[in-house]
């Protein structure tokens, strides 16, 4: 009855609790404990950024994780004819030196964009910011892809919405030449080519140089 009411009123139903309960236990088994969850108060779509403490392989400062949890407890709108093999369930990470409050606005902004436009995320998307996250760095774009972190990539390999299996993106800024270099034809592998020659961090470093 609660429920119903709920539905009546315009709420979303309640997140599948299984995938709830299996998507928090992968994300702790794998992570730890969040140090901190920032939960979200959109009844119709809820979805929590959790923060999680780590030490990233060769690299002895420390580290943070922003993860989603909730994004896929809905299906993304896949191009009407698609073939390809990417999942329409996701969760995002991003891999941070601080969990800045602006980091986790828009995280959580980035996770619900393709429901707010019937639209989706997958590999090598680009999403442009209007102003980037910190004042004092100029990277304003969102790029899209696969965790490099073997552990990460596999994170959710149990876990399945209607057929779909969850699938994590890692997000990653680029600066305004970037940008353009990877939205133009063969651009993304010149750009991954790219990162290998100035050995690319995996934590975001909003004081990086442009690599163009």
């Amino acid at each position: 009855m609660l429920q119903r009411l709920r539905t009546l009123m315009g709420a979303a139903p309640d997140p599948l609790p299984a995938l709830a309960a299996a998507r928090a236990a992968a994300l702790r088994d794998a992570l730890g404990e969040p140090i901190r969850v920032d939960h979200d108060d959109d009844r119709r779509h809820r979805v929590d950024v959790h923060v999680y403490a780590r030490t990233f392989p060769g690299d002895d400062r420390p580290g943070y994780v922003l993860a989603t949890c909730g994004m896929s407890d809905r299906l993304m709108t896949l191009p009407r004819g698609y073939d390809g093999d990417e999942s329409a369930a996701r969760e995002l990470f991003w891999y941070v030196r601080e969990p800045h409050p602006a980091f986790i606005e828009r995280l959580r902004w980035l996770a619900k964009l393709p429901f707010a436009e019937d639209s989706w995320l997958g590999y090598g998307h680009t999403v442009p910011m209007s102003t980037p996250p910190l004042d004092a760095s100029p990277f304003s774009t969102f790029l899209l892809l696969p965790p490099a972190l073997a552990g990460d990539r596999h994170l959710f390999d149990n876990l399945h919405l209607q057929g779909h299996g969850v699938e994590a993106l890692v997000v990653h800024l680029l600066s305004d030449a970037e940008y353009d270099l990877v939205r133009s034809d063969e651009g993304l592998d010149v750009f991954l080519d790219l990162l290998d020659v100035h050995r690319y961090p995996p934590v975001f470093d909003p004081a990086r140089p442009s690599y163009l």
